[in-house]
């Protein structure tokens, strides 16, 4: 099996739907905790997608941040 080799995304150097999914899926149950935990060298690109300008308004409407979301 081959491993994913991250670069500033998961795939290369500009974001992707890829990106957009795991960042989305890390928010679900467990949250974000155990992920960070599991999954420490995706946690970086995780957070550079929240921080993603053209996603504000996707996070404010779909997934908000709030005190103690990431669990």
């Amino acid at each position: 099996m081959r491993k994913i080799e991250p670069h500033r995304y998961l795939l290369c150097d500009e974001l992707s739907v890829l990106d957009l999914y795991v960042a989305t899926v890390s928010r679900w149950s467990p949250r974000r905790t155990r992920f960070y935990r599991e999954a420490p060298r995706m946690a970086e690109i995780v957070r550079r997608v929240d921080a993603e300008p053209r996603l504000t308004e996707l996070w404010k409407a779909r997934f908000p941040f709030h005190d103690g979301w990431e669990g």
